[in-house]
């Protein structure tokens, strides 16, 4: 059952990086469901088995929620914080 898991969360990566790779092209309501899935997809890496798809589901969805959520809060918190 743990297998399985870890390889839900590969493709809930996937998912997310195709949703980002719309929302790249100028498409921002998928932003929100690449966001969801990943944090599904980092979730479930972090109970699945040790194997190389836990390591893809927690590195994969792990920056994809780091590009989307914590990079643009530090930068318009820190840097950007003048009208």
């Amino acid at each position: 059952m743990n297998s399985k898991i870890g390889v839900l969360s590969t493709v809930l990566f996937f998912v997310g990086l195709v949703s980002y790779i719309f929302v790249l092209f100028g498409n921002d309501s998928f932003l929100i469901v690449g966001v969801i899935v990943s944090v599904i997809g980092f979730i479930l890496a972090l109970l699945a088995e040790k194997g190389m798809y836990k390591k893809i589901g927690l590195l994969g969805n792990g920056i994809i929620l780091f590009i989307t959520i914590v990079f643009p809060f530090i930068v318009t918190t820190f840097f950007w914080n003048q009208p």
